[in-house]
């Protein structure tokens, strides 16, 4: 290709080319009778394509070993150049960011340089940058790695591990907590609690409260990647725009209650139902609440239109008394939140104690993978396939899922149940998600839209 822009640009072809274009225009005019002058005639010569300047670009492969600069001007050359880099039979290029594959020109060059790619297979299960980190993450972890044997060991033999679990507790754990040590916070006071955990949790409360957002991240990245592997979203580019709002939204929403990180921390002066009728029942002192150190302004500002509209208030509660108490719900089929085994666990007394809290599950009463997701993508098919489809409350014509529904039920105490291992049922479940189709009529549709543009109307000049 080079080599004929090269010849098109030639002076000697390109003179010769205009002369014999004069010549044949000159003589189809004297056939004609008209009288023509050479000087007179005028003469389009077309340029040879432009071609788009070179950008450079970022390549790594989907386990991130190697990373290399590359300079490309098309989607073609920097597969190429990939193929150098990472010799792959039917090498294919993927966003890093988000994981979608790249396959056209035009899409291409709206991309920024610096742009990170991930070149792999057809069938490769791309990794994102969040995944990534998070994996880097989970696996500098000593307490996350423990947590990771114990649940393969929990999968293999869930019977003998229970049993194990259950004589664990009942002749090793006091009854009673060391109250000076449990009372304690700080890491100075109670160093050896802190052993494995992350250098930046100075308390015992920033600890529980990183372990409590942890789950729930846990909780988006299995419903991100359960999503866009759906055959609807590889397929339809607008069930790929649907989906990928939703995931935006979930993103938003959790930025506004700060995933959920209160839940397990004792401090927080809102507690959930179960913890007030057991301080209730047991007359326990109550303590003080902790502020909350201030994130990122942007979240901040989320975060105070999200509590402005009380949106998630009655679900943004603690699970925990004031001393951290953690008590068992019951099982999925004890509609009561009561325990009949009544267990009970305080990961603020001992090191111990906080690694046996990893094998405590948030249990959903509505099934995530199983009834949660599949709804979902059910009314995202529902939306495109019938786009003149009514709204049931407001006889409108339909324009979304129902965000905050299907939000509540994937990340909130309003379908997650704090649970003993004993006390968590594998059973298949037969309850529904409540998720729905929404008009622009609908209150939960004009929330989740107005909090989409704080980012738009958010000044960092006015703090």
């Amino acid at each position: 290709m080079f080599n004929f822009i090269k010849e098109a640009m030639s002076p000697t072809t390109r003179s010769k080319a205009i002369k014999s274009d004069i010549a044949e225009t000159m003589e189809m005019s004297k056939e004609a009778g008209e009288s023509v002058k050479e000087s007179s005639c005028s003469i389009v010569v077309q340029s040879p394509p432009a071609v788009n300047p070179i950008k450079g670009y970022k390549i790594t492969d989907n386990e991130r070993s190697r990373k290399f600069g590359v300079g490309a001007n098309s989607l073609e050359m920097l597969k190429t150049k990939a193929k150098l880099k990472f010799p792959i039979k039917d090498l294919h290029i993927y966003l890093a960011s988000d994981g979608y594959e790249v396959t056209d020109e035009d899409y291409f060059s709206t991309l920024e340089s610096q742009t990170l790619f991930i070149v792999a297979g057809p069938d490769a299960i791309i990794t994102t940058d969040s995944d990534f980190e998070f994996e880097q993450l989970r696996q500098r972890s000593p307490l996350l790695k423990v947590a990771d044997i114990i649940y393969d060991f929990m999968e293999q033999q869930p019977e003998k591990f229970s049993k194990l679990i259950a004589e664990y507790e009942r002749k090793k754990l006091p009854h009673k907590y060391d109250q000076n040590k449990t009372t304690l916070s700080i890491k100075s006071e109670h160093p050896e609690w802190f052993l494995g955990q992350e250098e930046k949790c100075y308390t015992k409360e920033e600890a529980l409260q990183r372990k409590a957002q942890d789950r729930v991240r846990c909780y988006y990245y299995k419903t991100k990647d359960e999503l866009t592997r759906n055959r609807l979203y590889q397929q339809n580019q607008k069930a790929r725009q649907i989906i990928d709002s939703v995931l935006e939204k979930f993103r938003y929403l959790l930025i506004g209650c700060d995933y959920f990180s209160m839940i397990f921390n004792r401090k927080c002066e809102h507690k959930h139902d179960i913890i007030k009728n057991k301080l209730e029942e047991d007359k326990d002192d109550e303590t003080d609440a902790r502020a909350v150190v201030p994130n990122k302004r942007l979240k901040q500002v989320i975060r105070e239109y999200t509590a402005r509209h009380e949106i998630l208030d009655q679900w943004s509660v603690s699970l925990c008394t004031d001393l951290g108490d953690f008590y068992c719900q019951g099982s999925y089929s004890d509609s009561a939140n009561n325990c009949a085994l009544q267990h009970t666990i305080n990961p603020y007394a001992s090191r111990e104690n906080l690694i046996l809290f990893q094998v405590w599950n948030l249990d959903h009463q509505i099934e995530l993978s199983r009834t949660i997701l599949p709804a979902l993508i059910e009314n995202v098919r529902e939306l495109i396939s019938t786009p003149k489809r009514m709204c049931s409350l407001h006889k409108a014509p339909v324009v979304d899922v129902s965000v905050l529904e299907y939000f509540l039920e994937i990340f909130s105490l309003k379908n997650l149940k704090l649970v003993h291992i004993v006390c968590h049922e594998k059973s298949q479940r037969q309850n529904k998600s409540n998720g729905r189709l929404l008009c622009k009529q609908c209150h939960e549709y004009k929330i989740v839209e107005e909090l989409m543009q704080v980012e738009y109307n958010y000044n960092p000049d006015d703090w």
